[in-house]
């Protein structure tokens, strides 16, 4: 299982291959550092997630205005086949987003 410190750029390159997408640089930037969107298909179809590495940040989206954010992202897991799994720096918990578009945050 592939493992990233933070949003690094393979950990964006990976997310992007688990779920068969590209990772678009959106035309805005915080601090003059890329922002990425990834928009899976498929099972996941609705699922947005917006990739901010400068201020390791993750803003998933999906249908239904669901939305979650996790800050301080401190490392990344791509379980492949199955979700990318963030993980926060300096405490408990994490996010995960599925390739059948399952999403769930879990902090504590």
């Amino acid at each position: 299982m592939p493992s990233f410190a933070g949003l690094a750029p393979e950990a964006v390159d990976a997310i992007a291959a688990l779920f068969g997408t590209e990772a678009v640089v959106e035309p805005y930037t915080p601090d003059g550092a890329a922002v990425y969107r990834l928009t899976p298909g498929g099972a996941a179809d609705g699922v947005t997630l917006v990739l901010w590495p400068s201020l390791r940040r993750v803003d998933v989206t999906s249908t239904g205005n669901h939305a979650w954010v996790m800050k301080n992202v401190g490392s990344v897991e791509v379980v492949p086949g199955v979700e990318v799994v963030f993980r926060p720096a300096g405490f408990d918990g994490y996010l995960f987003v599925s390739v059948n578009g399952w999403v769930n945050m879990v902090i504590g």
